[in-house]
């Protein structure tokens, strides 16, 4: 319970041979939060019942008698009198209510009467209105949003917006910043950074604060990455192809293989993760194909749709040779691709100067110069091994290179791979 200013009217003068009545100590303004007790205390110089002297207690909004010193007059259970020496007089109010704000008075039957007045200010704490807040809302990528907050309380609570994530808003005409005040946040050309849950907190001094949380979706189109973009494998291994995909609504996600969707056999083990709050329109993807055969290796397409449209992405599986013994895992090119049309950086391999080698059936050598290779290209060495594998079906025992193989490298490559074979 709270005491501020001080008001009163006092009259000092009784009637003829009666001793001057005062208030010897002003009653006191109070403030008591929603629920709680609040008391008024009225001070005098005479005992009660002196010469005939009656107090009375007096609600004055309403002009309303309370009681006569400790006799009741309303029948309100929340409503009771005490006194000390019969010159001490309380009023008590229990669980105080907000329409029991106004202006009492203690007041004695002088000529003219002797009054004392002082306000009751119930404190209550904020509510935030379930039909003037924002409950959520769902836009356009690129479009404006506005959130509102509305809280009823006394005194007049102020709100402060922030993102349940603690990361920056940047309001409309504002810089952006952790927090903003007041009842309605803007929100302009919205992106997906944007979509979060927001909290809105309406505090008053009266305890406790309260806070709403309002989850803005943002919708958009698929969008989908490809990395690595080439994966190389050997016959009777494993590969695994990834795709990262980013869409609101979230995207129906399918792994192609020549046109036929891939499931969950023994062959295929398909996966999908999505991202946690507030990012969860992005989903990871991965195919992992086991125990490959010469027919599994190819173009492979991963998809996103969703209301606003669909993306395609490709990633290819190539064959290498079975690796040194130990080695279980497939060797990829790390190269990022995005189907939105941004351009990457492609990587370019370098083959060292070393000293001649040969294959250990005789058949072939090769210099390994240093030279720039194309990525969507396998490395030059797959190609002279493909074609030795070939010799058996494709010449009668003969290792073929095509000259269309050849061309695509240096001249001088080309003579040095015509001399090999």
């Amino acid at each position: 319970m709270h005491s501020s200013s001080k008001q009163s009217t006092t009259g000092t003068t009784g009637s003829a041979g009666r001793k001057d009545v005062e208030f010897t100590a002003p009653m006191e303004n109070v403030s008591v939060p929603l629920g709680k007790d609040g008391v008024f205390t009225c001070k005098i110089n005479q005992i009660v019942h002196a010469d005939h002297l009656q107090l009375v207690w007096l609600r004055l909004d309403s002009q309303t008698i309370l009681a006569f010193e400790n006799r009741l007059v309303q029948n309100n259970p929340r409503i009771s009198v005490s006194h000390g020496d019969r010159r001490d007089f309380s009023l008590h109010i229990k669980a105080v209510q907000p329409e029991d704000s106004g202006h009492y008075a203690c007041q004695i039957n002088t000529n003219p009467l002797s009054q004392m007045r002082a306000y009751l200010d119930v404190l209550v704490p904020p509510v935030i209105s379930a039909t003037e807040t924002t409950e959520h809302a769902t836009v356009r990528e690129a479009s404006n949003v506005t959130l509102k907050c509305a809280a009823s309380g006394h005194p007049a609570p102020a709100i402060t917006w922030s993102r349940e994530d603690n990361m920056y808003i940047t309001p409309r005409g504002e810089e952006k910043a952790l927090t903003y005040n007041g009842t309605e946040l803007s929100l302009e050309r919205v992106g997906r950074a944007d979509m979060a849950t927001y909290l809105c907190m309406a505090s008053n001094g009266v305890p406790p604060a309260v806070s709403q949380r309002i989850s803005v979706k943002v919708e958009f189109p698929p969008m989908i990455w490809v990395e690595p973009k080439h994966v190389s494998a050997w016959i009777g291994g494993s590969a695994t192809l990834k795709c990262e995909t980013e869409a609101y609504p979230q995207a129906v996600h399918f792994w192609f293989r020549e046109g036929v969707v891939l499931t969950n056999t023994e062959k295929y083990d398909i996966r999908s993760e999505p991202a946690p709050e507030p990012q969860s329109y992005r989903m990871k993807m991965q195919l992992t194909i086991k125990n490959i055969e010469a027919k599994d290796f190819g173009d492979y397409t991963c998809s996103a749709s969703n209301s606003h449209g669909s993306v395609e992405g490709a990633a290819k599986l190539y064959e290498i040779e079975v690796p040194p013994e130990g080695r279980t895992t497939a060797s990829s090119h790390r190269a990022k691709s995005t189907h939105r049309g941004s351009g990457k950086k492609r990587k370019h391999q370098k083959s060292q100067d070393s000293n001649t080698t040969k294959f250990e059936d005789n058949r072939a050598f090769y210099d390994k110069q240093q030279m720039d290779q194309d990525q969507s290209s396998p490395p030059l060495e797959e190609h002279v091994r493909g074609a030795l594998r070939k010799k058996d079906s494709d010449n009668g025992g003969c290792a073929v290179l095509r000259m269309q193989t050849i061309t695509t490298y240096s001249l001088p490559m080309a003579l040095l791979l015509m001399h090999i074979f």
